[in-house]
């Protein structure tokens, strides 16, 4: 091994002398401050487009401090610009905490804040449900759960994941409980007939609402829909997505293929990932169902792969953390309606294995849907 390494060592070094080489231009360009000015360009493009929002938004005292302060905030960039002055993170904070608010403040159907919205979660039980896959042991990623507001039929799914616990084209259907208990009766439904179609399911984010399977599709930032009736499919783009790895839930150890996950409450779709533009940080985004297109982003402090999972609650988005091998905790909460973020929640969540696949909240029977190590559980939440 110590002759393999000196023989190498030559080779790595004389890389790393050409990288060098290579970085010191850029580096001039850092040390005399020329990226600031392209910086402060984006951030008057997006203040730009936070005045173009804010112009669609009926008159109102909050709407009306947001716009003064837009303004105040528009003189302050150009100011740093002329004086040479920078203070980036600043900026950066200010921005994103005025998006916020203006997504806040933008209008959001009125059977859309649910009575619970202003509620916190306090407690999640012990499991109420612990069983292991209808499948393998192996298939140790994907997601299972309750269809949520499905009027007709009390249908139970199950979505694995296969090839590398990366890729999935088939969910599986149960009519009741007792027959997905029991591994009986059950309807398999294949979104396509190739793990590489572009149709294909990747990672364990996937979700299933009054019928229609929404997941991300295969190898891009994009999610889809599949209704299971008509086999449909819609496609929906999430700007500046990170997907492929890129921002994957982690912690102690990253779960792969975790980029983006789709949560459900009371009357919303939401999407929860993380861009290059907020850092790493995670964003949830707003879907409607009928046009299929986001309505609403805010953007959040936490660093996305710091945390083990999330999941959407009353217009809450919650975050949680591995503790050991057999519990998580529910250490942060982001309030949509208010911007305000929490991390000091310590709601523990019994599990039976390290990594979790998905994790998400079903408003109809308040349980949580948990994928865990090959494992389906459920809590009831309160």
């Amino acid at each position: 091994q110590t002759a393999a390494s000196d023989m190498t060592m030559p080779e790595m070094e004389t890389k790393l002398t050409n990288i060098t080489q290579r970085l010191e231009k850029y580096q001039y360009l850092n040390t005399q401050g020329l990226y600031n000015t392209l910086h402060l360009k984006q951030f008057s493009l997006e203040i730009q487009h936070l005045h173009d929002t804010m112009s669609n938004i009926k008159p109102g005292r909050e709407a009306q401090q947001i716009r003064t302060e837009l303004q105040k905030f528009q003189k302050d960039v150009d100011k740093m610009y002329k004086k040479n002055f920078y203070n980036m993170e600043t900026v950066r904070e200010k921005l994103r905490s005025l998006n916020n608010r203006v997504q806040t403040c933008r209008t959001i159907p009125q059977d859309f804040l649910s009575s619970c919205s202003q509620r916190m979660m306090t407690n999640i039980s012990a499991p109420v449900v612990t069983k292991m896959n209808p499948y393998s042991t192996s298939y140790i990623a994907g997601a299972w759960g309750h269809d949520i507001y499905n009027d007709t039929e009390e249908e139970y799914w199950i979505q694995p994941l296969a090839s590398g616990h990366r890729l999935g084209i088939t969910v599986r259907f149960y009519k009741t409980y007792e027959d997905f208990m029991a591994e009986r009766n059950h309807k398999d439904e294949s979104v396509t007939d190739s793990y590489t179609h572009a149709n294909a399911i990747q990672g364990p984010g996937t979700i299933v609402y009054k019928g229609v399977v929404y997941y991300q599709c295969y190898n891009t930032p994009e999610l889809c829909a599949f209704d299971v009736k008509t086999k449909q499919f819609r496609r929906l783009t999430l700007p500046d997505a990170g997907y492929n790895n890129k921002f994957p839930y982690c912690y102690y150890n990253c779960f792969d293929w975790t980029d983006i996950n789709l949560s459900a409450d009371e009357k919303g779709l939401w999407a929860i990932y993380a861009t290059e533009t907020n850092h790493g940080n995670m964003v949830v985004s707003r879907v409607d169902f009928d046009n299929f297109n986001v309505t609403h982003t805010w953007k959040t402090r936490l660093f996305k792969r710091s945390v083990t999972n999330a999941f959407m609650v009353c217009g809450l988005l919650y975050a949680t953390r591995f503790i050991n091998t057999y519990k998580e905790e529910v250490f942060y909460a982001f309030d949509t309606t208010t911007g305000a973020e929490n991390n000091m929640l310590s709601i523990p969540i019994e599990k039976v294995a390290a990594g979790v696949a998905n994790l998400h909240f079903n408003p109809i029977d308040m349980k949580l849907y948990m994928y865990n190590g090959g494992y389906m559980l459920a809590y009831q939440a309160y």
